[in-house]
């Protein structure tokens, strides 16, 4: 199991990085070669790292990317005698897109993003506002591409 904390806007510089740059004559290479190769759905990519900032940016992305139904996990605070958890599978068409805000949200709303790898086909996603009980885990797995397929929401 591997834990990373790091802004969604770093990740992302990070892999642009790495990608390395091209001539600007020449067409840009795909975002990620193997899913051109082994999925022609472009929202379909191979690696979670060409996979979140994508999701994490793009509301046409999230909404290709997520299982119908979606597990919602919260917390019921008005629950007697303690708060107590709750989960529902929602109909997509009853989710509010966007699932996730986009890395400039998160940045201006002072939000940590914590990435732990569950298994090679399994990743959760959690974002805290630091000094407060708002939390919320976005997990993901991969069968034919990355679908967001449970959120959970912590804050009472």
């Amino acid at each position: 199991m591997v834990k990373r904390t790091l802004p969604l806007l770093v990740t992302a510089v990070l892999l642009q990085t790495a990608c390395g740059s091209h001539d600007a004559g020449s067409p840009a290479p795909p975002a990620d070669a193997a899913s051109a190769v082994s999925a022609p759905n472009p929202t379909c990519l191979a690696s979670f790292d060409a996979f979140l900032p994508r999701f994490a940016n793009d509301v046409a992305m999230q909404r290709a990317s997520v299982t119908d139904p979606l597990q919602s996990d919260t917390v019921d605070a008005s629950a007697e005698p303690e708060p107590k958890p709750v989960t529902t599978m929602r109909r997509l068409n009853t989710v509010t897109f966007p699932l996730m805000p986009d890395e400039a949200t998160q940045l201006r709303q002072g939000l940590v993003a914590t990435r732990n790898d569950i298994s090679g086909t399994e990743v959760s996603l959690r974002l805290r506002r630091p000094d407060t009980d708002d939390q919320t885990t976005f997990f993901f797995r991969k069968t034919d591409c990355w679908r967001l397929y449970r959120i959970k929401d912590d804050a009472l």
